[in-house]
């Protein structure tokens, strides 16, 4: 053979070579990729939500870890006084320095499922002397929800306290207060603990984490869901503990979005939100707090609701980064609502 027939056939050798690889890589991602969105953003379009398996009912999705770190950049500014994320047999925890816990060893706690560095990255060195868990499973609600079943729940709150002992040396320490937040399809998880009464909340943060389940064939949400959030929101208004509700308007398709949940709930106890202007003066309590200059106008508030222990926020973003803003909410939360709560 020439060498012009050599080369010839070696270049045609190499490139079947290169098709085959671009071929496998893609039907390697086709299978592996998720197969529908919300969650840490990037700029990607909703897709079909696979079902839930309680039936017909679809499910809220996360982008993927790739996705999560395009669109969702925090400034990192360390661990504050927090030494390093030490391992759960479910998620991770930052434990504060022995001050932050009472002679007595009792501690406040904050359990957020979907999104711990962000979190981590945000309230670490705010230093509100919180124990932090921060819970992270995948990218659908039922994968959160089927890590809480059964005695799942209670297997990592005992988890956590007897971290938090072996990391400050007292001896029975335990949660004296609890909040309970999540984003995206973190919300597998709260709906897991909160249908099953899992103890005492004392308070409840849900960023643009409530969806909701359409009536077959229709638009509208299926009358009597979402109880137990109705039923938390009714006790919140009254007074009860604290329910904070925030929501973009990031579209869904196939389930109701967090705006449509957060609209149906209000509704069922009776609350009618405020409509705030782009001209007005915003939320009077703050919510928006640090990070919304970062998030531009994806944390514009469009209408609000305060009754009693019950808040509920709209926000104007809409797409992944409207959905990721929704984290940078939580400081403020906690700051002005949550901690105050807590006898702070």
């Amino acid at each position: 053979m020439s060498g012009r027939g050599a080369r010839q056939l070696r270049d045609a050798l190499l490139l079947a070579a290169s098709v085959g690889v671009v071929v496998g890589v893609l039907s390697l991602r086709q299978s592996a990729a998720p197969s529908a969105p919300p969650a840490l953003p990037a700029a990607s379009a909703p897709a079909e939500p696979s079902p839930l398996p309680r039936g017909g009912e679809a499910e809220p999705a996360a982008l993927d870890e790739h996705d999560a770190q395009a669109g969702c950049d925090f400034a990192d500014h360390g661990f504050g006084v927090y030494e390093r994320w030490r391992p759960l047999p479910l998620g991770r925890l930052l434990v504060p320095p022995a001050r932050a816990i009472r002679a007595d060893g009792g501690y406040d706690l904050l359990v957020h499922f979907h999104g711990a560095e962000p979190v981590r990255k945000q309230l670490a060195p705010k230093e509100f002397g919180l124990v932090i868990a921060g819970v992270d499973l995948g990218t659908r609600s039922s994968e959160y929800a089927r890590a809480l079943e059964g005695g799942g729940w209670d297997a990592l709150l005992h988890a956590i306290d007897r971290e938090v002992a072996s990391a400050v040396g007292v001896a029975g320490a335990r949660a004296r207060r609890l909040a309970l937040s999540s984003w995206s399809a973190g919300s597998g998880a709260i709906g897991r603990i909160i249908e099953r009464g899992g103890g005492r909340i004392d308070a409840l943060i849900l960023l643009d984490s409530l969806y909701g389940a359409y009536v077959p064939g229709q638009t509208s949400l299926v009358p009597g869901q979402l109880a137990p959030y109705v039923a938390l929101a009714g006790a919140a208004a009254r007074g009860a503990p604290l329910f904070y509700l925030t929501h973009s308007e990031t579209p869904t398709s196939g389930y109701a979005s967090t705006r449509e949940a957060a609209t149906f709930l209000l509704g069922e106890i009776g609350a009618i939100p405020i409509a705030v202007t782009a001209s007005g003066d915003g939320d009077p309590t703050g919510a928006a707090g640090p990070g919304a200059d970062e998030a531009g106008g994806a944390l514009r508030l469009t209408r609000m609701y305060d009754g009693g222990s019950l808040y509920v926020r709209g926000y104007a973003g809409a797409g992944p980064g409207g959905h990721c803003a929704q984290l940078r909410l939580l400081p403020a939360i906690l700051a002005e609502h949550v901690l105050p709560a807590f006898d702070r």
